[in-house]
């Protein structure tokens, strides 16, 4: 029974967090993308969004880096498709993603840059409503 309990009062202390979703994306190069929302974490942060493509093509992605504030974090996970993995877009063209990247503290703006053997892309995403806080 102590057990239950002390699992339950686990449960309920979550990492705090916060979500922006209302983003807009631009996009360079091979591999389109269109930013749903951002969750800052303690432990990571969190970009979900969706890859767009012609279906029943496909595509890889070698490399994914953050950019902001002039410095550099790599991606740590993506769920959805894999790194270094060839993916195909089905009958919707649509692949929904997860990408974890460190924790940080919430931006107005995003650089995200990736490569695979389609050759590069760069996502712009930026929340909407003016400039930082």
């Amino acid at each position: 029974m102590a057990i239950a309990t002390t699992a339950g009062c686990l449960a309920q202390k979550k990492a705090p967090k916060e979500v922006r979703a209302q983003l807009t994306t631009r996009v360079t190069g091979s591999l389109d993308f269109i930013a749903d929302s951002i969750e800052y974490r303690s432990d990571l942060t969190r970009l979900y969004g969706r890859l767009m493509g012609m279906p029943h093509t496909s595509n890889r992605i070698d490399m994914m880096m953050l950019m902001v504030d002039n410095q550099a974090a790599d991606a740590t996970d993506i769920d959805g498709v894999d790194f270094k993995r060839w993916f195909q877009w089905e009958d919707e063209g649509v692949i929904p993603v997860e990408i974890d990247f460190p924790a940080m503290k919430p931006q107005r703006a995003w650089v995200v840059k990736l490569s695979g053997p389609r050759g590069e892309s760069s996502w712009v995403i930026n929340e909407k409503g003016g400039a930082p806080k």
